[in-house]
């Protein structure tokens, strides 16, 4: 392929995240800087942020897949966990608006049998773990561990929640209770 002129019109997210495939899939932690030297080596030519950020995105959605896809199989993924793990428990909230045709989540929390079974052969303190999962929605991805009998982590519990408060913490705490 001949080279573009700087910064040329046919240079679009669809072109540009030939480039980043393999960059976006050996790190996703690849800088915008980088992308921009990537597609100057391989095309001969300088694209601005922008372009570099969509063809970013791009790439992205072709190989993680999108957000709305991605929560949408959230349910079917649960099933599934608990189809090949029997007696896994789960448990959805998901809350219902007056005019709104679908349920807004909330979260959902889901602790295996063994993990169950486990705690009863670990030390009574837990912990609980939050991490934020970033992108377009706004969730975190909790975890609750113990340590068990060879001082090793043992996780107990995960939840998914649309929001960190401290509402939401009591709920997961009740249900690690049960």
């Amino acid at each position: 392929m001949d080279t573009f002129s700087e910064n040329h019109f046919n240079l679009n997210a669809d072109l540009i995240f030939l480039v980043l495939i393999p960059h976006i899939e050996a790190s996703t932690r690849y800088k915008i800087k980088g992308y921009i030297t990537s597609v100057h080596q391989e095309y001969g030519c300088t694209i601005t942020k922008r372009k570099a950020f969509l063809g970013c995105k791009r790439t992205f959605e072709i190989v993680y897949g999108n957000w709305d896809k991605s929560f949408a199989s959230l349910p079917r993924y649960m099933d599934v966990l608990q189809h090949f793990n029997p007696r896994t428990v789960v448990e959805w909230k998901l809350k219902r608006s007056p005019g709104i045709p679908e349920h807004i989540f909330r979260y959902v929390f889901w602790a295996f049998k063994p993990a169950i079974d486990g705690f009863l052969h670990c030390r009574p303190v837990i912990s609980i773990d939050d991490t934020h999962v970033y992108g377009k929605y706004n969730i975190k991805l909790l975890i609750v561990i113990a340590v068990d009998a060879n001082e090793s982590v043992f996780p107990l519990a995960f939840s998914i929640c649309a929001n960190e408060s401290q509402k939401t913490w009591i709920l997961f705490l009740n249900h690690l209770k049960e």
